[in-house]
């Protein structure tokens, strides 16, 4: 005979219903449902299963890169931002992107870009280490 579960509540129709709106409506992850509601994971993974709501095909969607790679290039050439930079505020901007894809997008394009990238990524260090010197040089003083 099966053991029963301690910390077992059964889900209600109002948490049923978060889930739905959570996850078609708002597209939120599985972590930060089961954070709201204070269940683990597999629970809220399963529970979208069962009302119909959970879609392998809605972790793998593939982004619009053409749009993308115009905002790549307008975030190279006209904010000078990093590789890094460009990844953390697409992430912001509702496209998760990992900074590894980013340069790979950013090798296959036109040399031009891709020297933009270097020359961004350059003046940055230089930058910061500016500020390192400034701040050792008030350190000392």
């Amino acid at each position: 005979m099966a053991k029963p579960r301690e910390n077992y509540r059964p889900w209600t129709r109002a948490e049923y219903d978060l889930v739905e709106v959570a996850i078609m409506r708002d597209n939120r992850q599985y972590a930060s449902i089961a954070a709201e509601l204070g269940r683990s994971v597999k629970s809220v993974r399963g529970a979208a299963q069962r009302i119909g709501v959970s879609s392998c095909r809605r972790h793998w969607r593939s982004p619009d890169w053409s749009k993308l790679d115009r905002k790549i290039v307008d975030m190279l050439e006209c904010e000078l931002m990093t590789p890094r930079q460009i990844a953390e505020k697409l992430t912001a901007l509702g496209h998760p992107v990992h900074k590894s894809v980013i340069y790979r997008r950013i090798a296959a394009m036109p040399h031009n870009i891709r020297e933009r990238a270097r020359r961004n990524g350059t003046r940055m260090r230089v930058a910061v280490g500016e500020r390192v010197q400034r701040r050792r040089k008030l350190a000392a003083a």
